[in-house]
């Protein structure tokens, strides 16, 4: 009996040791692995670090959980000509109930997060690192809804257009994330990661996306992207630069038997309406992957049906858009209010809002973005082609979206 009660205690010791006394590291198939890719090589650096501090407060998993988050991150140090090399972390919560940061891997030769093969290089060592059943994905930093790649949104704008926007007042609105991903040199030289890139880039599929960035709630964004994950969490119109909940990520990802991703939505829009004066803004939406297509359908039927409604400016001008007046960014708009404005009728409607209901299980806008009303909101937008924008229809005709709706000929 002796014998065997000092294999036992000698078995233990052996155990803690390899597992340097605190716990041992989960080995095998992870269950779910959420992944944070942030593009802060901008002038967003310091809130991506906030956030960063603000998701380890939360519920973070241990060692030995078979959850984990990985945390790519490629902020500034000192100015836009200092490099500063991206670095792949493990957030986890430590046996004395502290929050841990371990670095993976620093990118030393990795000048430019914002490509599609740096993040499939992020991604690959991701996967290797933790091999998992189920993969989660968020994505900080600027965005302009995909807009193609240096378009001069100016260029294509009437004389008119132009004084009416330079006629607005100049209100100090709070500032967004607005424009760029990242900064090369200076902040007037910046680069994006295109959409079909982007698409691209993935050696992975997600079970969700979550896009902290502005405009990304674009119905051409979440068609291009459907065969990539399941799920998406997105804003059609811009979001500030506080960005979205990270006190609460990991609990609502991880607390479940699946990432609960609505109630993660809702705690957004709790965050932001309950702001005052113009921090009151901010629209989320919750996208389904699988009703996409139905939605592709009942747009392009409404769309075939009422296209010579096209011509009319009135249409454009009528709909509900996700830019407040100010914003340079004026090519975003609600798709169904869009479908009421071209004449859509009742039975198409309903066609439209049971594809909606399908598509977007949840949606919420706060009554004002800045001086914009959200009065007609289907949480998500869509772009309507004009004659004065030759170069960015010819940009739509190549999506996924249009090639199934067939909205810019």
């Amino acid at each position: 009996m002796h014998r065997i009660k000092s294999f036992v205690i000698l078995l233990a010791a052996v155990l803690l040791a390899g597992c340097n006394g605190i716990e041992c590291p989960f080995t095998g198939t992870f269950d779910q692995v959420l992944i944070y890719y942030g593009m802060g090589y901008n002038n967003l650096s310091y809130n991506l670090e906030t956030n960063l501090d603000q998701l380890r407060t939360d519920v973070l998993p241990g060692l030995s959980n078979n959850r984990a988050i990985a945390v790519f991150c490629h902020t500034t140090a000192g100015g836009y000509k200092t490099p500063n090399p991206p670095v792949l972390m493990r957030f986890y919560r430590g046996s004395d109930g502290k929050p841990v940061t371990d670095t993976l891997k620093v990118y030393e030769n990795m000048d430019l997060s914002a490509s599609k093969e740096s993040i499939r290089q992020v991604l690959q060592d991701v996967k290797e690192l933790f091999p998992s059943r189920r993969y989660g994905m968020l994505v900080s930093s600027h965005g302009t809804g995909w807009l193609p790649p240096a378009y001069n949104y100016n260029s294509e704008t009437s004389r008119a257009s132009r004084r009416k926007a330079l006629a607005q007042p100049a209100t100090p609105w709070p500032a967004t994330k607005a424009i760029g991903n990242q900064y090369v040199g200076s902040a007037t030289n910046v680069t994006w990661v295109p959409l079909q890139d982007f698409a691209e880039a993935f050696p992975l599929h997600l079970d969700y996306l979550i896009l902290d960035t502005c405009l990304s709630g674009a119905v051409e964004v979440a068609y291009e992207l459907k065969d990539v994950c399941d799920r998406f969490v997105i804003s059609p119109a811009e979001i500030l630069t506080a960005g979205m909940v990270y006190t609460t990520l990991s609990w609502d990802m991880f607390a479940a038997g699946d990432p609960d991703l609505r109630t993660y939505c809702e705690e957004y829009f709790k965050y932001y309406d309950s702001q005052s004066g113009n921090h009151r803004a901010g629209t989320i939406t919750l996208v389904e992957s699988a009703g996409l297509d139905a939605l592709a359908g009942a747009f392009g039927a409404i769309v075939d049906a009422h296209r010579a409604a096209l011509q009319q400016p009135s249409v454009r001008e009528s709909t509900q858009r996700y830019f407040y007046n100010s914003s340079p960014l004026r090519f975003f708009y609600d798709l169904r209010d869009f479908c009421v404005q071209l004449g859509a009728t009742p039975a198409e409607l309903d066609r439209l809002d049971a594809a909606l209901a399908a598509a977007v299980p949840y949606h919420a806008e706060t009554p004002m973005f800045f001086d914009l009303p959200l009065e007609h909101c289907c949480g998500l937008s869509v772009y309507i082609p004009e004659a004065g924008r030759p170069q960015l229809n010819d940009y739509y005709k190549t999506l996924a979206w249009n090639r199934a709706v067939g909205l810019v000929e």
